[in-house]
């Protein structure tokens, strides 16, 4: 399992997600506290993390086999982030080798945001780390207690903003990897929507949220940093843009995302602010 929290440090236990049984049924809730939002929306890279952790809990149960999540797509709405975000899980198809599900998330009964989520099973080789194996009734316990972010959630998984906007970086720190060494998907999920956001703030001049994400892991992020490109996929401002994250280690494509950002909501808090470096 490579999603669960891993020490006080680590960046996507610290997002305020939680879990519990409904009717003998695993859901996760995420609290969105104020270092998950973006204009006081809760971003999506948050939201992404409990899709990746709910179904990865329920999916992976083999002690021989990783299971690496290998797309997902997330689309919200752009609303308030509420006090509560529930996500339930559905299993659309799983063979041996694979595996597709499905992740709703909901407030007080009302549509946040839907995701699909799809998962390769890989045989655990001599010399990987330890793998966890984690029994869903446990994880209630497992995920209680967690500490919360002391700062917004960019700075604090150390995305720095670079020139031009929509150039960010991120270092591969044991905050933001999984059990397996590897940058954990919510963080590549949030270098992508930082990446976006950046982008689609400078071309429309304004405030903006992402609502839409597209991600394929094509290969893992061991060394990084990672740094982002990214491309307009037509003329008009709040349109589609693609999202690459390579590992400048050894240059190798680590991730193609697709991505689309819309007017922040009226009324909104102030962004955390981008970090700005030097390449």
């Amino acid at each position: 399992m490579t999603d669960l929290p891993a020490g006080p440090v680590f960046v996507p236990g610290r997002l305020g997600v939680r879990a519990r049984h409904v009717d003998g049924e695993l859901v996760l809730d995420v609290h969105p506290q104020p270092g998950v939002q973006h204009h006081g929306v809760t971003r999506a890279s948050v939201l992404t993390f409990a899709v990746d952790a709910l179904s990865g809990l329920l999916m992976d149960g083999d002690p021989d086999l990783w299971t690496f999540t290998t797309d997902l797509t997330l689309r919200m709405r752009a609303v308030p982030s509420p006090e509560v975000v529930t996500a339930t899980h559905t299993v659309l198809r799983e063979g041996r080798r694979s595996v597709t599900c499905a992740v709703e998330l909901t407030a007080e009964g009302r549509h946040v945001a839907s995701s699909s989520i799809g998962f390769a099973r890989v045989p655990v080789r001599p010399g990987d780390p330890p793998k966890p194996v984690v029994p869903p009734e446990l994880a209630p316990e497992i995920f209680s207690g967690l500490p919360m972010l002391s700062a917004p959630l960019r700075p604090e998984a150390g995305v720095v903003a670079l020139e031009p906007p929509g150039v960010v970086e991120m270092a591969v720190t044991p905050d933001v990897v999984n059990p397996a060494g590897t940058l954990q998907g919510a963080m590549v999920a949030l270098a992508v929507e930082a990446a976006a956001e950046d982008f689609e703030a400078a071309r429309s001049g304004t405030d903006v949220v992402v609502v839409d994400l597209d991600v394929r892991f094509l290969a893992p992020a061991r060394v990084g940093p990672v740094r982002s490109s990214v491309r307009a996929l037509g003329e008009s401002p709040f349109g589609p843009v693609e999202v690459r994250l390579h590992d400048l280690s050894d240059g190798h494509l680590a991730t193609l995302a697709y991505a689309r950002a819309v007017r922040a909501p009226h009324g909104s808090n102030p962004p955390e602010g981008p970090r700005r470096g030097i390449s």
